[in-house]
């Protein structure tokens, strides 16, 4: 409480915070200050998701809320005309552990999942982040402009806990993100 930054990126969240739960929909809200996404209505908790580890770049710039332009991409079954009604509907294992949100305000928020025992996983996760780098630090090189790369945040969670985020999130829903202050 007697640190000044702290206490003005608490105001901030706390403003915007409002704001979202005067409305009746269900945002994001990511607290990297206590490594946990919330999932919450009217300011009430409807869902907490642990944080495992969580890198960002340009954090000085997350200062709003954000609205996800669209969700997470489903693999979906085929339907078989001949099944019948008996057929299983889409479900939670349906949903990908690894993917990207886009945000309207240029935010770029990468969920990974956790994938101890996996190397082929671990892999594929860490060729993406570092493509995603590769072009941002070609961007830079490019422009000569460090301000043009948008903010991004790298999020690590378990498996299930990605598929559940995937499955709750949609297009238009806000997002707010607490900075963990150093």
């Amino acid at each position: 409480m007697t640190d000044p930054v702290a206490l003005q990126e608490a105001t901030r969240v706390l403003e915007e915070e409002i704001k979202l739960a005067a409305r009746p929909q269900t945002y994001v809200f990511i607290d990297l200050a206590s490594n946990v996404i919330l999932i919450k209505g009217r300011g009430v908790e409807l869902h907490r998701i642990p944080i495992e580890s969580w890198s960002a770049s340009h954090p000085d710039q997350m200062m709003a809320s954000y609205r996800l332009r669209e969700r997470p991409p489903v693999s979906r079954r085929k339907i078989d005309p001949a099944a019948g009604a008996e057929q299983e509907p889409i479900s939670l294992v349906d949903m990908p552990t690894t993917y990207t949100l886009l945000f309207s305000s240029s935010l770029r928020i990468l969920v990974f999942s956790n994938t101890e025992g996996d190397p082929w996983q671990w892999t594929m996760q860490r060729g993406r982040a570092w493509w995603r780098r590769l072009t941002v630090w070609g961007n830079m090189l490019r422009t000569g402009d460090p301000t043009l790369s948008p903010p991004s945040l790298d999020l690590t969670v378990s498996h299930e806990h990605a598929q559940s985020l995937a499955w709750t999130v949609v297009e238009g829903m806000p997002f707010l993100i607490r900075r963990s202050t150093p």
